[in-house]
């Protein structure tokens, strides 16, 4: 869990703590609010068990002892999008919704495209 402490004039009070799972959420809304996303993709962990349920789909989190975050996350994007455009633009999405609702330090978002989706009878 990251832990923070209260910062204010007055005496801490008491301890904040955000469970990882609720920074995997914020950082998969981000994601799939990004034009040119079409999807979450497989993290390596969900690979291995492909009938498995929830988890943590499309996005890995590591938090480091000094409570800063590095992301996974991975995606399907959609056709005729700017792969690299479209990448950079989800890294910012997802810096700003963690500085935004939790206030913590993002370290990294590392963008993984597992596949380009297109739609039936579409033509690359």
């Amino acid at each position: 869990m990251v832990n923070e402490m209260i910062n204010s004039t007055r005496e801490p009070i008491g301890r904040i703590e955000v469970a990882p799972e609720v920074l995997t959420t914020i950082a998969r809304f981000a994601t799939l609010s990004v034009e040119g996303v079409s999807g979450l993709g497989v993290t390596p962990g969900e690979k291995g068990h492909p009938f498995r349920r929830g988890g943590h789909e499309g996005v890995e989190l590591e938090i480091t002892g000094d409570n800063r975050l590095n992301f996974d996350v991975y995606v399907l994007m959609d056709p005729h999008v700017n792969i690299m455009e479209t990448s950079r633009k989800l890294q910012s999405a997802v810096v700003e919704a963690m500085n935004k609702m939790i206030g913590l330090e993002v370290q990294s978002v590392n963008i993984h495209v597992e596949d380009v989706v297109y739609e039936q009878g579409e033509a690359a």
